[in-house]
């Protein structure tokens, strides 16, 4: 049986204000929440162009070497982002405390 119009209009009374947002909103509303999620964003981007311009001009070294190599400093990337994140997070958690 499908809902009935009435119910619609309810269902539509009771949105959460998530629910009511656009997805633009949304994204700028958690922007302001989480601000090294688009950081994050235009940094894998920004890696991902510098990587595709440094393998046209890699010269003599193996595909594998290079992406061997490509690896390892993404994981320092996504390491370091991590203790960023935890040192912010530690330093706001102690302002908090101090209040």
């Amino acid at each position: 049986m499908a809902p009935s119009k009435d119910s619609h209009q309810l269902s539509s009374q009771w949105q959460t204000l998530e629910e009511k947002e656009s997805p633009t909103e949304k994204m700028m509303r958690k922007s302001r929440d989480q601000p090294f999620i688009p950081i994050g964003i235009v940094g894998l981007v920004g890696a991902c162009v510098w990587g595709a311009i440094a393998y046209r001009h890699r010269g003599p070294m193996s595909t594998s070497r290079y992406l061997m190599r490509l690896r390892v400093i993404a994981q320092s990337c996504v390491v370091g982002s991590i203790m960023v994140g935890l040192g912010v997070t530690a330093l706001q958690d102690s302002g908090k405390k101090e209040k």
